[in-house]
């Protein structure tokens, strides 16, 4: 069963936008500047055993590069609180079977650069090449050439370190909500409260209902404390309509069918004017995001819960 982790990570970097904005923030300038990030593709492929299911997360990006040919970045989000220190073996594993599909599905190789993303507890210090794992100066010089040494790129986010830098606010808050979801509680009611009030700087209010949903239903799945920051308190200072919001998606989980009509009056503070027209967009989002777990081959139950639309809705529309 995919954990609180697994489909929030593969929610939000399954969109398109935030995986771009997020390998722009993380790779090397050295790197992005051979890529073609935009024209960025996500497959459907996945590499990893039922064995580690619980515990990582793996997508499959083919990015082309500005040579003309294309590069594939691997990206293995290991979402413990610990990390496993046979994980270059596995890496070695997962990166095999990623050059076995490719000649079982191309005519060439190409180049595959594999992306840890680690947000556990303990600090990193497995090193970043799978040489690394060997005993320092433990293996002549001569034996080197037989090693199949590989350079991992890695990206650390830990609870207490450097919040994710990228000018794109949805994957700004859930790379931060990541960051602090293992937190006490009183540490973390504190940035809980910075993150809601962060989503003032969203002016589009249909996305910004659409990233507070996602907060929301990770913080639900991830924390077995979630109904303690439900309080009032968690979110004063952001808007008194805007929190009737808040609380309608936290009791029920989802937004149900379409919001019709036009929300009445002002909001009180910053938000300002009307909720203007029929939120139409909202459930082609919810079918854009049901389409897209579906091809990562989530259950139709998790897709139901995950977006908010029901199995009638997605069959209506294709997607079932």
């Amino acid at each position: 069963m995919p954990s609180s982790h697994d489909l929030f990570v593969k929610g939000f970097l399954s969109n398109l936008t935030e995986a771009i904005d997020f390998f722009d923030g993380s790779l090397p300038k050295s790197i992005t500047n051979l890529l073609h990030l935009e024209k960025l593709e996500l497959t459907k492929e996945t590499f990893i055993g039922k064995d580690h299911d619980e515990s990582r997360t793996d997508l499959l990006y083919k990015v082309p590069l500005n040579s003309g040919s294309s590069v594939y970045i691997y990206l293995l989000f290991e979402h413990k609180s610990y990390y496993d220190p046979k994980i270059f073996i596995q890496l070695l594993e997962y990166l095999s079977k990623i050059y076995s599909w490719q000649i079982e599905n191309q005519e060439s190789l190409m180049v595959v650069i594999p992306f840890v993303f680690y947000h556990g507890e303990r600090g990193w210090d497995l090193g970043e090449t799978f040489l690394d794992t060997f005993p320092v100066n433990s293996i002549p010089e001569e034996f080197l050439k037989f090693l199949p040494n590989f350079t991992i790129q890695l990206l650390e986010l830990k609870s207490k370190g450097k919040a994710f830098q990228t000018r794109n606010l949805a994957l700004r808050l859930y790379m931060r909500m990541i960051q602090i979801i293992r937190e006490l509680p009183d540490e973390f009611k504190i940035h809980l409260k910075e993150i809601y009030t962060s989503l003032r700087e969203e002016t589009n209010y249909a996305k910004r209902i659409e990233i507070l949903r996602n907060l929301l239903e990770y913080l639900n799945r991830a924390r077995n404390d979630a109904e303690k920051y439900s309080a009032k308190e968690i979110t004063q200072g952001i808007e008194e309509e805007y929190m009737n919001f808040l609380d309608k998606i936290r009791e029920e989980g989802k937004l149900e069918g379409k919001l019709e009509g036009k929300l009445e009056g002002k909001l009180e503070g910053k938000l300002e004017g009307k909720l203007e027209g029929k939120i139409e967009g909202e459930l082609n989002k919810g079918l854009e995001t049901a389409r897209r777990m579906k091809e990562l081959g989530l259950s139709i139950e998790v897709i139901i819960k995950s977006v908010g639309l029901s199995e009638k809705q997605l069959k209506e529309n294709g997607i079932l």
